[in-house]
């Protein structure tokens, strides 16, 4: 897909439009509202979500294709009366003087019977007006995204509804709350999904981007979701196979039928025995359309090669090197003594992952245990006769994937002389 982005640039995107939106508003000026589109279930929804979770932002999502009426989305309609609002004011001599607002207010009629007879007067004007819609959210210091997820799975009425919303974040007489962003998922419009079309005058009111998935992206989603390890590693050795059309246009699966295969077979122990084997194999026809049984094929050879019993990163990171060594030892090296760069990848990016994961956690996270621990990866070949967990350039991504995102965090990593004259080299 030529001219699109990965998930991690459209992250990096929403980030951008947040902090630009926080200042347009504070300049006076409308904030952009941006859209994604993409297959279905590559994890749109859910990279928005994470970044409102890493900003501690408020998070709203609205499923456009479960509404079924304008109102739903931007209240009902009431009538509003213009009234002029007196306050007291306290004299010197301990009376109360009423002095009239300059500005009248719209008031509907809850409003007027809770406030105090004496201090509103109607002036005789009415008009229609919207009743707020409970899903608007209240206003969060650190912002809010609201999401209109499958927008263009809306009917028309919605979707002209949500012109003004889109553009100005306000519908007649409310307004979303301050610092709002406001993103759109969509399916692409190419006869494989039911959804609108979007003219031009729709169009113009936010911007639209392309998405596409991305393994690492993704990866790094599921390890902090906690997917289960032995799934994620299934993706990692068959990503391709999995999610990519073949020449006839078909797929077996996209990540969120994946993820939920993977829920499903979690519970089960112990993959190799014949008899759960089999079980998975079933459970796997429900979830994805695999006519040429090529998931059946694949899921097989990854249990024969053991893919499913890889040290789990969590290990990784915390077991003492004098026990870890001689398993990774053993994982990435097969019988006859040869180097398994395939296991190798797995498991290097289960671990930097692990870490991107363990340091976005409010946990404790001293940075020195990963310093000690890339620090043994690399001078393993000295201890070992030249025999290496992670060649360069895995070592290489691992440093890099850890310090790009979280510079703050971990700018002690390419201090450490060891780290610095391998990464360096």
């Amino acid at each position: 897909m030529a001219n699109t982005l990965s998930l991690r640039q459209a992250k990096d995107l929403v980030n951008h439009t947040i902090d630009n939106n926080f200042k347009l508003q504070e300049e006076g000026k409308m904030p952009v509202a941006i859209s994604f589109e993409a297959s279905a279930g590559i994890g749109k929804t859910s990279f928005i979500r994470q970044v409102a979770e890493e900003r501690q932002m408020g998070f709203t999502k609205l499923n456009m294709a479960q509404l079924e009426e304008p109102g739903d989305l931007i209240g009902f309609p009431q009538t509003e009366y213009e009234c002029q609002i007196a306050k007291k004011i306290k004299q010197q001599d301990g009376s109360v003087k009423l002095e009239v607002l300059p500005k009248t207010a719209w008031l509907n009629a809850k409003q007027l019977d809770t406030m105090d007879k004496a201090l509103v007067r109607q002036t005789g004007k009415t008009r229609m007006g919207y009743a707020k819609p409970a899903w608007v959210p209240s206003y969060n210091e650190n912002g809010n995204i609201v999401l209109l997820d499958d927008y263009v799975r809306g009917n028309q009425q919605l979707m002209q509804a949500c012109m003004d919303l889109i553009l100005e974040q306000k519908y007649v007489s409310w307004s979303l709350p301050k610092n709002t962003t406001i993103v759109l998922t969509n399916n692409p419009d190419n006869g494989e999904n039911n959804v609108s079309s979007l003219d031009e005058a729709q169009k113009s009111r936010f911007l639209n981007y392309e998405v596409e998935f991305d393994l690492d992206a993704w990866s790094q989603w599921a390890e902090k979701a906690k997917v289960d390890g032995r799934c994620i590693n299934f993706v990692l050795t068959y990503s391709k196979e999995l999610f990519e059309a073949d020449d006839e246009g078909n797929r077996i699966c996209n990540p969120r039928s994946f993820v939920m295969f993977a829920d499903m077979i979690s519970g089960i122990k112990d993959w190799d025995v014949p008899a759960n084997l089999d079980f998975i194999t079933m459970i796997a026809k429900g979830c994805f359309k695999d006519d040429a049984n090529r998931f059946s094929q694949m899921f097989n050879s990854f249990i024969r090669n053991k893919m499913h019993t890889l040290i789990q990163p969590s290990e990784v990171l915390n077991d003492k090197w004098d026990v870890l060594q001689p398993k990774l030892m053993s994982t990435v090296y097969d019988s006859t003594g040869e180097w398994r760069p395939d296991i190798a990848q797995v498991i290097e990016k289960r671990f930097t992952n692990y870490v991107n994961a363990w340091l976005d956690s409010p946990a404790d996270t001293p940075i020195k245990k990963v310093i000690d621990r890339i620090v043994n990866f690399i001078k393993e070949p000295e201890t070992n006769g030249g025999k290496q967990i992670f060649n360069y350039e895995l070592l290489y991504h691992m440093v890099k994937s850890i310090t790009a995102d979280h510079k703050n965090q971990t700018f002690k990593i390419m201090y450490d002389p060891t780290i610095a004259a391998t990464i360096n080299a």
